[in-house]
């Protein structure tokens, strides 16, 4: 599989100990990626951490499809083989 260019992303702590994996990636407006597991069990947000991309294609190639996510938009999946849904944030949350 090709890889990305390398660059940092942020992660949650169950993404960088491996102990979950990828369920929400976010491309903010200010064109920062985190690459969260989507749960809502994060105690402190000061154990996220920077890694490379390419890191995180290594574990799962289907994040290798969202590259090209837009600025402003997050994908999500519910469990690990299911396909990347595509969503726009609402300014009115």
């Amino acid at each position: 599989m090709k890889k990305s260019k390398e660059f940092g992303v942020i992660v949650c702590e169950h993404i960088l100990d491996n102990s979950r994996v990828v369920k929400l990636v976010v491309h903010n407006y200010d064109s920062i990626w985190e690459f969260m597991c989507g749960e809502s069990d994060h105690l402190d947000y000061k154990k996220s951490k920077v890694i490379g991309i390419n890191h995180l294609i290594d574990r799962d190639s289907s994040l290798s499809e969202l590259k090209k996510l837009p600025i402003g938009h997050f994908a999500e999946k519910k469990e690990f083989d299911d396909d990347w849904e595509i969503h726009e944030f609402n300014e009115e949350e």
